[in-house]
């Protein structure tokens, strides 16, 4: 029988760690780290402060004492484990092990909006504040029912020539990160903890005071019209991917899904303003999903949320219905190899994963809102992120195409764009154009 920790680090595989496909320039980034005041000042209690932002300090310490490993999940950034050992500032022998994650945007980007790390930093910073304030908050009697669990982001390089990328460093958080949305290794009890965790923190998120964070300003509109901007924007990314992919203007089949979806984009509920929508727009992750999360090592609880570069402040129902997107998926025997890790299929109950229904209703529950306005539009929010996720995929393909893919297994993810288009295709027929019409009578 295989021993309990190698079980488990073969189940939540989403921090498993590659030779480095993408090279990176460990001089230059040396250089960069240890002239950079920003990192000091982060790591100033660290040992590894000694040799950060220093006028005149030596940039072959830091490169002589540091690997770099890459993660091999991931689709979009290429992702990297810094690790570097120090000299402690005690007179204790051994030496201090200092780990950070490196997220860089690809060398090749098929469109300016894309791979917005710029963007994930600056969400990292104003939650780190949000998380901080509840802090010193003393009014406060729940705290972490509040509190939305990040990665501490360190610095940001804007300078494309040190690693020929934009890119920024942030802590490295050890934890489980599961690519199978069944958490395998987990009891039923913490299966069905987990879950709940995983939903009182993206509800926490939809209650960030964006303006009280410095975010006013993050997106374009807020809530009004976000889904009718979005299938906009998205638009006008899969056609530029679609020319670089195979020299067609447009993709007809999500072109296509646009077109369904906008016809009923006016009328969803925050929209409309109306029915049973949430008032103010909010913090949105943008793709939030089980594979997104860090659990902690050992207890059932969401102790990070990561990749940011799709956040903005819109209509926080899509984040619920993007996590929702496992119910509809198909099973993948290697679950690293799909786009997202479907449950379908499964007797969910007897896996102590809440249903569908369950989630959503969980979800008010936490946000104080209207189950019973908002059901019948659950399909179509549904429909939207599935066509989203489509755009990614595709995305995904062309990255492959030009060499520059960041995952191990993006070939094989870009395979499942039929399946996701179909799948878009399937909820608008069966749960919104019937339903939808109906409440129209």
């Amino acid at each position: 029988m295989m021993p309990k920790q190698q079980q488990q680090k073969q189940q939540a595989d989403g921090q498993v760690t590659t030779v480095v496909r993408q090279s990176l320039d460990l001089v230059r980034l040396s250089q960069w780290m240890s002239s950079n005041k920003e990192l000091s000042e982060r790591l100033q209690f660290h040992p590894i402060s000694a040799f950060l932002g220093r006028d005149g300090s030596d940039p072959s310490t830091l490169y002589q004492a540091m690997t770099v490993r890459q993660f091999g999940f991931g689709q979009s950034n290429p992702t990297y484990l810094i690790r570097i050992q120090v000299p402690p500032n005690t007179n204790d022998d051994g030496m201090v092990t200092f780990h950070a994650v490196l997220r860089k945007k690809p060398i090749s980007v098929a469109h300016p909006s894309a791979h917005a790390l710029h963007r994930e930093f600056r969400v990292l910073q104003a939650l780190q504040k949000h998380n901080n304030d509840i802090g010193i908050d003393i009014e406060q009697q729940q705290p972490q029912r509040r509190r939305v669990p990040i990665p501490c982001p360190y610095a940001y390089c804007q300078d494309s020539t040190v690693l020929g990328s934009e890119f920024y460093l942030m802590e490295y958080v050890p934890g489980r990160i599961y690519t199978d949305s069944t958490l395998p290794d987990m009891s039923n009890t913490d299966r069905a903890q987990a879950y709940q965790s995983v939903i009182q923190v993206l509800a926490n998120l939809h209650t960030v005071d964006v303006t009280s964070v410095g975010l006013q300003t993050y997106g374009k509109g807020g809530q009004q019209r976000y889904v009718q901007r979005q299938l906009q924007q998205l638009t006008t990314i899969s056609r530029k991917q679609a020319e670089l992919l195979s020299q067609q203007t447009a993709s007809p089949e999500l072109e296509n899904l646009a077109q369904q979806l906008a016809d009923y984009a006016p009328m969803c509920p925050n929209e409309a303003g109306g029915g049973g929508g949430t008032g103010g727009g909010s913090l949105l992750h943008g793709d939030f999903k089980i594979d997104n999360v860090v659990f902690h090592p050992t207890e059932p609880r969401v102790i990070a949320i990561l990749d940011w570069e799709l956040s903005t402040v819109g209509d926080p129902l899509c984040d619920v219905a993007n996590l929702s997107m496992m119910y509809l998926m198909p099973r993948r025997r290697d679950t690293r190899l799909a786009a997202i890790s479907g449950i379908a299929g499964l007797n969910v109950q007897e896996l102590a994963i809440p249903t569908r229904s369950e989630l959503w209703e969980h979800y008010c529950q936490q946000r104080q809102l209207s189950w019973k306005d908002l059901q019948p539009w659950v399909g179509f929010y549904l429909a939207f992120v599935t066509f989203k996720n489509a755009v990614i995929v595709q995305g995904v393909a062309q990255r492959v195409k030009a060499g520059v893919a960041s995952s191990a297994t993006a070939k094989e993810v870009a395979k499942t764009l039929p399946m996701i288009v179909q799948v878009a295709q399937s909820i608008l027929d069966t749960e919104v154009r019937p339903v939808l019409h109906k409440s129209r009578l």
